[in-house]
Order: C-alpha cells, then sequence, then structure tokens
C-alpha cells in the first residue's frame, strides 16, 4: 500500500502506526492550503522576510533561499515552508491581482473565462504585457470588426497638455507618431532615428486650416556654384539675403513632393538641382534662376527631375 494519496500526496495513516496525529495533522496542512487556495501572490522567487502561518504563495522559475529548487511550486508554511507540486489543473486565487491562476502542466497562466473578462490589471495576447503596456498583443494582424454599422476606436487623454495618439517603431525605436501631441490640434511628426522628431503637418482644431510644419525662413543664399550654394531641406524656405550670384541647391527629391522657395532678397537667386539632376529643359546641374520678388514651386517629376511653377 502507497503512503500518500495520489495525486495531493496527503499521507496515510498506516497499521500500527505510532503517533498517529502527526501524520493526521500534516494530511489538514496540506488540505488547509489546498481548499479554496488563495496565494498572497504568484511567481514569486524570494521567500518573504517574515511569514505568517497559512500564507501561500506560487513560486517562479528562479527561487532562491528556502525555496530553491521549487521551481512553480505551492509553498506555504505553517511553522517552516511545506511545498505542494503543481499537478496540470490546479487553480488558485492571487490575493495580491484578485484573479484566478491554473497550472497548464508546464506554467501557470491566467485561468480563462470563456464568456467574460471584467477589471483585468493586465492582458497579454501571444506576448507578456507588462506595467507600462498593459495590454500586449503579438500577431501578424490584428482585426476590429463592426458588430452592427458603425466601428469607431476611441483614443481618450486626460488633458490638453498630454497626448493620444499612434506611435510607428522599426525595431521598437520611434519612426513616425500621429494624433493630438501635447494639445489639441491633429500633427503628424517623423523621426529617422527615434531621437529627433520632425513635425511634418498639423490641423489646427481652432479652425481646420492645415499648416506645412517642416519650414525655413531667414535662409541666405552662398556660394556661387552648386557645390557651395545654401542647401535647401524644408519644405517651404524664405531667402531673405541674397548677394548677387549666390544660390541655394534643392535635394535629391522624392518624386511627387513639392518644394517653396522664396526670394525676398535684393538679386535673383540661383536655385540649383543636386549633382546630376536638372530643372525644367535646363542641363543637368544648370541652375533655375529665382528673381528678387518671386516665389516658385519645385514639383518632382521623377528622383532626378524638378520642375518650376514661377508666380505671377
Amino acid at each position: 500500500m502507497p503512503n500518500t494519496t495520489n495525486r495531493v500526496k496527503l499521507p496515510y495513516i498506516l497499521q500500527s502506526q505510532s503517533q498517529k496525529e502527526v501524520t493526521h495533522n500534516a494530511s489538514l496542512d496540506l488540505i488547509d492550503a489546498l481548499l479554496q487556495a488563495a496565494m498572497v501572490s504568484v511567481g514569486v522567487n524570494t521567500p518573504p522576510g517574515s511569514p505568517v502561518a497559512g500564507d501561500s504563495y506560487i513560486i517562479g522559475s528562479a527561487p532562491t533561499g528556502a525555496w530553491a529548487g521549487q521551481a512553480k511550486a505551492l509553498a506555504f508554511y505553517t511553522t517552516a515552508w511545506n511545498f505542494i507540486a503543481p499537478w496540470e489543473g490546479l487553480t488558485v486565487w492571487a490575493n495580491d491581482v484578485n484573479t484566478l491562476y491554473t497550472y497548464d502542466g508546464a506554467a501557470w497562466v491566467l485561468t480563462v473565462n470563456p464568456t467574460s473578462f471584467q477589471n483585468l490589471t493586465m492582458l497579454g495576447v501571444n506576448t507578456s504585457a507588462d506595467s507600462t503596456n498593459k495590454f500586449a498583443v503579438a500577431s501578424a494582424a490584428i482585426l476590429f470588426n463592426h458588430i452592427g454599422t458603425d466601428m469607431q476606436v476611441k483614443i481618450n487623454k486626460n488633458a490638453i497638455g498630454n497626448k493620444a495618439s499612434f506611435l510607428f517603431q522599426t525595431g521598437f525605436s520611434g519612426r513616425a507618431e500621429f494624433g493630438l501631441l501635447g494639445d489639441d490640434n491633429f500633427t503628424l511628426k517623423v523621426s529617422a532615428d527615434g531621437s529627433t522628431f520632425f513635425d511634418a503637418l498639423k490641423m489646427l482644431a481652432a479652425n481646420g486650416r492645415v499648416a506645412l510644419k517642416s519650414n525655413a525662413a531667414g535662409l541666405s543664399g552662398a556660394g556661387t556654384t552648386q557645390g557651395t550654394a545654401t542647401a535647401i531641406t524644408k519644405q517651404t524656405n524664405e531667402f531673405t539675403t541674397v548677394a548677387a550670384g549666390t544660390g541655394g541647391i534643392l535635394p535629391s527629391p522624392e518624386q511627387g513632393e513639392f518644394i517653396c522657395v522664396a526670394n525676398a532678397g535684393a538679386n535673383a537667386l540661383a536655385v540649383y538641382p543636386a549633382s546630376g539632376h536638372s530643372i525644367n529643359a535646363l542641363a543637368a546641374n544648370a541652375a533655375f534662376s529665382l528673381a528678387a520678388g518671386k516665389n516658385a514651386m519645385f514639383w518632382a517629376a521623377t528622383a532626378t527631375k524638378w520642375y518650376a511653377n514661377l508666380s505671377a
């Protein structure tokens, strides 16, 4: 005859056993720990310094001290620490997070309620949530589907000075963000390194006007050649100081983009294309002359060709 029950391992009282009360009391302690099992916490690796009789824990995967070698076991304290090896289906209550956990044969997992989840402290789908990302999903796609007609996703912030936004990342480094970024205007900003961001577009909440935010003012023409001209890097560019023969150089274009250049200087501004590129019907690398007091819209027809639309 075995000495314990098969699953919970409650010790049997054996025939002719002396001090039967010891075995009986040990069984009662096991039942006390497992009946309506309530843990102080789940996934703890370090035993508490001053446990109270009756305290129970689910041990983490890397236990230390008096719990060493008891990974994932149920630990309960009487006058010393006692351990129960879990079996698949064992379910306990975690007092600190008010949540049920079940042992699935390999790990302790949140117990699934097939009809309703309410007031979860965090939720990870195919990944682990954390104190910042309380809801985390790892998936190739996410679908939000209507159950009637409309479908609306709401992102609510606490106050005007806070953010309500979508952030797009590469390798967990920010590259683009849009939303209400510190005010109630709708803003789109981008970054090449996750550190320096540039506002690209802003829609004003007060009146609905749209503003391009990549702007440069008070520029000065420079040099007398393509290689020495002032770099034109913004969407709109105002030159206010233009000495005779000086100029600016356009960037390599992104097909379909527009760049505005205004000449508020005293002389014509030589506007050069990037090396090997051209403007209108001019030869490659030749400058377009933008007269004083005029402005032009440069449109990128290809990755090497600009067309200039001159103001009247």
